[in-house]
């Protein structure tokens, strides 16, 4: 199917042109995917300098994005972001789709009431996105600051924001060195038990238990569809702020907890050498029933990721 791009900087108007056409789909390679079924952005309008407006659709049922109780994946909400902003990068700064995107943080927050879901029927959205310090490398996009509100019904139910750069193939051949054609190990630690982190796959749960029963050792299969849905030589973000999201759920020791918002920070690659290990400890809790819980990642003897993610506990 096609989608509707529109790449002139015009306001949005009530004209038919302008109209926003949720039941198209981007092609996948825009956003990184292979498969239709991972793609949930619909359109993109260029609505003024460095503005954009992203519709994105989100299911009633995926296989790893499903919904938490009545309530949308909140982690769902954050896919569309880092797919909104591929499309803009992709098609609005002309960013070859060779190139490589690197996620130095993010942030996030959403309002629960904005993420229910509406029984088998999907839920429509519209993300304002905003660029801000946009720097090049000649005429190449280096880096920039992606800011993000979403809209249901007009109401604004969430933002985000995070910082990534860019980088052409070669360089990045040369950045990763020795890992540029690293592939992903076959895992068969055993899992934790799925209904504790809100699964019901083993195949979705990316931690292990450690033998000393310290924290949890990482594990991704590199048969899951979703996660590794094209070759990659590191484990990718999404496996990542999914694992931060199951520790934080053991830490409160409550699977049905619903992520509200988080600040997390990406400092070194995950490689497939070596084993990574998670950590996480709740860090306060306030009378609405939000827990923050401090999650870290480390690798070799050095944090890969940390950050805070705060569950609302239901």
């Amino acid at each position: 199917m096609t989608t509707m791009i529109n790449p002139q900087p015009e306001l949005p108007t009530k004209s038919r042109r302008a109209e926003r056409l949720f039941q198209q789909a981007v092609p996948p390679r825009l956003v990184r995917r292979t498969g239709d079924t991972d793609v949930f952005v619909t359109n993109l309008r260029v609505t003024g300098y460095d503005t954009f407006e992203v519709s994105a659709r989100l299911p009633a049922a995926h296989s790893f994005y499903g919904p938490v109780g009545d309530h949308h994946d909140s982690l769902l909400l954050l896919e569309c972001v880092r797919q909104a902003g591929l499309l803009v990068g992709h098609v609005a700064y002309e960013i070859p789709r060779e190139s490589k995107f690197v996620t130095h943080d993010k942030q996030f927050q959403v309002d629960p009431a904005g993420l229910r879901t509406a029984g088998d029927l999907p839920v429509d959205l519209v993300m304002l996105v905003t660029q801000h310090d946009v720097k090049r490398r000649g005429r190449r996009i280096a880096s920039m600051r992606t800011e993000v509100e979403a809209r249901r019904d007009g109401e604004k139910i969430g933002a985000a924001t995070y910082r990534w750069s860019c980088v052409s193939g070669p360089a990045y051949a040369k950045l990763r060195g020795e890992y540029k054609d690293a592939e992903p190990p076959p895992f068969d630690a055993t899992p934790v038990a799925p209904e504790r982190v809100g699964r019901t796959d083993e195949i979705d749960v990316l931690l292990a238990e450690r033998p000393d029963g310290d924290g949890w050792e990482l594990r991704v299969s590199p048969d899951h569809s979703v996660i590794y849905d094209h070759a990659i030589d590191h484990v990718p973000g999404n496996a990542v702020v999914e694992a931060a999201r199951q520790a934080a759920l053991l830490a409160v020791e409550s699977p049905g907890a619903l992520p509200v918002a988080g600040d997390l920070a990406f400092s070194h690659y995950l490689e497939f050498d070596s084993p990574c290990y998670v950590s996480a400890e709740v860090v306060g809790s306030t009378a609405d029933g939000t827990t923050g819980v401090r999650v870290v990642i480390e690798q070799a003897g050095r944090d890969a990721a940390n950050g805070v993610i705060e569950l609302l506990v239901r």
